[in-house]
């Protein structure tokens, strides 16, 4: 399903990228905070992909719904690392997303950590304005001045779907979040509804749909097959490695 050299390949491009590549440029330029959070990504994705591929060779009995969260865990990193290495913009809009994805994470960690709000909290994102303002990325701010981000604000996940799944992401992401959520449409569709011996009862089975499952895994199998090959043309990899890669 994935490669086994898939976390080496990602591992080598950024530590071993070649001479002259963007990431290679901003390594030696120490701005290379978008590369290392795709890489974060790109790793929690094929996590969440090799569970999956455990999970259906292995001798357990299929679950029901975990198997769409589970996509969902892996489709979500995977869309993030694609903004982050869009390659239709620049070095210096690739790095103002990554300073934009770094707050969103100070944002997020002190909603679990609340203890950080304040002193840590401020001098982290007066951090990141200042390495904003030193690499001539404009800072993003609300009316009341707190800092949104930087040369833009950082998506919604809905938003990276729409862009990076073609025609159906909003509707994709939605419907993988329906499981994630638990809810019944998803998990109970009334379109799998069977009639029971009460005719004021129905009963919705609840194994996998296997065509419904098998297409949104193959939507996040291309996702990432296509983020990895980006990843690995920024550090300088030709497309054959990729491509011998996935044979192994």
């Amino acid at each position: 399903m994935i490669a086994n050299s898939t976390t080496n390949l990602v591992h080598d491009a950024t530590f071993k990228p070649a001479p002259d590549s963007r990431i290679d440029k901003a390594m030696k330029a120490k701005l290379e905070d978008a590369y290392e959070l795709a890489r974060q990504r790109l790793v929690s994705a094929e996590d969440h992909l090799r569970t999956i591929f455990g999970v259906l060779t292995g001798p357990n009995p299929m679950p029901h719904f975990s198997l769409f969260t589970l996509v969902r865990g892996a489709a979500i990193p995977t869309v993030h690392a694609r903004y982050l290495l869009d390659g239709t913009i620049d070095e210096q809009a690739r790095l103002g997303r990554g300073l934009s994805a770094r707050l969103e994470n100070l944002k997020q960690q002190q909603k679990v950590h609340p203890e950080i709000q304040g002193t840590f909290f401020d001098e982290r994102v007066e951090h990141l304005v200042k390495r904003a303002e030193g690499n001539r990325i404009a800072v993003i701010r609300s009316k009341n001045g707190v800092v949104l981000g930087f040369g833009g604000q950082w998506p919604t996940d809905t938003e990276l779907f729409e862009k990076y799944v073609p025609d159906v992401g909003k509707t994709y992401f939605q419907y993988l979040s329906g499981y994630a959520h638990s809810l019944a449409w998803a998990q109970l569709p009334s379109h799998r509804a069977q009639p029971s011996d009460d005719p004021e009862i129905s009963l919705v089975p609840t194994d996998v749909n296997v065509p419904v499952f098998a297409a949104v895994l193959s939507g996040a199998l291309t996702l990432y097959d296509d983020t990895i090959g980006f990843y690995l043309g920024h550090g300088g990899y030709p497309p054959m490695v990729w491509a011998e890669a996935k044979k192994s």
